[in-house]
């Protein structure tokens, strides 16, 4: 029987918590859903304002009736009045290209040898190149006539071994 008590009290202590805990959440449930609501209502107005300073923001001397001075100095961009074109850029299937070729006589020649040898370190400064290794030209059109020149890179031996000269960073390809 003293058990049966024991376990009465605690199950009422218990059931008092469990009351006031409810009121707790009721009170807080009240709270957060007036809470919700000015919220909501903050949310509207937000969206409501934003949507006029859009519509303001777009409006320009075209589509209102402000004066042309007022646009600022945003320039409006103009639609296309072409309609895309559906193909890529560049030559198309089937089309035949063209390119350039090297030209037999160039106007100028220069030569490109190496400064010095790069193991012994002599210098071949006065000496000419035993032999072209590579060419490559430039073609300019310059008035009246096109002026081709032809750039020549040269290979020199010294102590055992091959030097070869470099062009110049502005001379990057060879014209077939």
């Amino acid at each position: 029987m003293l058990q049966h008590a024991l376990t009465t009290t605690s199950l009422l202590r218990r059931l008092e918590n469990l009351e006031a805990a409810i009121e707790r959440l009721q009170a807080e449930h009240a709270r957060l859903q007036t809470e919700l609501a000015c919220l909501q209502a903050e949310h509207a107005r937000l969206q409501a304002e934003n949507a006029e300073l859009r519509r303001r923001l777009g409006m320009h001397s075209s589509n209102s009736q402000k004066p042309p001075s007022s646009d600022g100095y945003r320039k409006q961009r103009a639609g296309s009045a072409l309609p895309k074109a559906k193909r890529n850029f560049g030559g198309q299937k089937g089309h035949t290209g063209k390119t350039r070729c090297a030209v037999e006589k160039p106007d100028r020649v220069v030569g490109y040898l190496p400064k010095a040898c790069k193991p012994c370190g002599r210098s071949f400064e006065g000496e000419r190149a035993q032999r072209v290794v590579s060419k490559r030209q430039v073609l300019a059109l310059p008035q009246p006539k096109r002026e081709v020149t032809e750039h020549q890179m040269g290979a020199i031996e010294g102590c055992g071994c091959v030097q070869q000269g470099a062009y110049p960073p502005a001379i990057r390809a060879s014209v077939p």
